[in-house]
């Protein structure tokens, strides 16, 4: 869409709703073709048959327009009937190909498109920047809509895209998901075997969509963390930071649910991205496998490399065209402790944030979490006081 109001180009299905009111560009005659030059350059041949309440637009553009172009207008605008009402009954496939067509009804509200029509609608209120729009209802789907400002070479703006993604039926498979795995469960709790198998085997965290990122916020299975290792402030790569991600891993591990961490995006959810980590490495490939494997790293050198193995879960995706990390973790089989932390002390997820234990409420926790072996496990990390002298 133009600065000025002008439909460019439509791709994908028409959604009703996503147009208001619409105009033509130009004072036209019914059922005579005229030319025109749109705001764009593009030349137009257009026709204009009207309905009982409404109109019909017919369009093609000059330099693809075929032989005998007035026959077909005016034949096929009768196949859209006399109202709104049949017009939109009327199949695409009953229109030639090499034709683009739109329906108004008499109060200039568009209810179908086809193709790039030089319609004019309310000039569009363009953003600074890309910009997610919360999900919306359009009849019985659910869209997600990102708004993209167009930009000249000066910095002005000249115009404005707008991206509709269906989610609904990845929120219907997620809601099958979750129905799926409440059977299973209930079958698992029914069957001794099966239940012992769960409890050995680590259940991991549902997946997450990269189309879900941008909805999500911190809570108790979700953390966001700007980067691997490079310290925003400080402008270079930090230990503190890499401890950072340690802790937020060993927190969903020792938690009842375990999680995911998004590594690539900031706590008030702006997208970052990973090039900042990518350019800081020295001894592993400034990509994301060079990402996995520094990942990997610190975090053997944390936990342990067969807590890594069981637990953790890494996955790449790109949003506003940067890429994210996702590490999925799973909650862990006994307690999970920090290296280099106290004896007597682990992290574990609690609201949205990862907090210590002291050596009491870690006894009480891993009492309650994983049972008296738990316990067994947990006195034998605590540092054995050493009599006095």
């Amino acid at each position: 869409m133009a600065q000025n109001g002008t439909l460019i180009d439509e791709g994908g299905d028409y959604l009703e709703e996503t147009n208001t009111r619409v105009s033509l560009p130009l004072s036209l005659a019914y059922d005579h073709p005229v030319d025109y030059l749109s705001d764009v350059g593009e030349k137009w041949y257009l026709y204009v048959h009207k309905l009982s309440d409404g109109i019909v637009v017919l369009g093609t553009r000059k330099e693809i327009s075929p032989k005998g172009i007035d026959a077909m207008f005016a034949s096929n605008a009768l196949r859209f009937g006399t109202s709104v009402e049949e017009a939109m009954r009327t199949s695409q496939r009953a229109i030639d190909e090499s034709l683009e067509f739109a329906i108004i009804d008499k109060n200039g509200i568009l209810h179908w498109l086809i193709g790039e029509l030089p319609l004019m609608t309310s000039p569009p209120a363009i953003p600074t920047t890309p910009t997610l729009v919360p999900i919306r209802q359009v009849g019985d789907e659910t869209y997600a809509i990102f708004l993209e400002p167009v930009v000249s070479k000066s910095g002005s703006d000249v115009g404005l895209i707008s991206v509709f993604e269906d989610v609904t039926s990845e929120q219907q498979l997620l809601l099958r998901t979750a129905y799926f795995n409440a059977i299973v469960c209930a079958l698992l709790w029914v069957i001794t075997v099966a239940f012992f198998i769960a409890y050995m085997r680590p259940v991991r965290p549902s997946t997450i969509l990269p189309a879900q990122i941008p909805f999500l916020d911190e809570g108790e299975s979700v953390e966001f963390k700007s980067s691997l290792r490079w310290d925003y402030v400080q402008q270079k790569p930090s230990k503190e930071v890499e401890r950072a991600i340690a802790k937020a891993v060993v927190g969903f591990m020792n938690s009842g649910n375990g999680g995911t961490l998004i590594i690539g995006m900031s706590d008030s959810k702006e997208v970052l991205g990973l090039q900042p980590d990518y350019a800081s490495f020295k001894h592993v490939k400034p990509d994301r496998d060079g990402f996995e494997q520094a990942l990997r790293q610190i975090l053997i050198a944390a936990i342990g490399g067969r807590q890594c193995v069981r637990c953790v879960k890494t996955s790449f995706c790109t949003l506003l065209g940067k890429e994210l990390c996702v590490v999925t973790i799973a909650p862990s089989s006994e307690p999970v402790f920090l290296e280099g932390e106290a004896g007597g002390q682990l992290f574990v997820r609690v609201g949205n944030s990862t907090r210590p234990f002291d050596a009491k409420e870690a006894v009480a926790y891993a009492g309650d979490r994983w049972g008296s072996l738990a316990l067994t496990r947990w006195h034998t990390r605590r540092p054995i006081p050493q009599p006095a002298g």
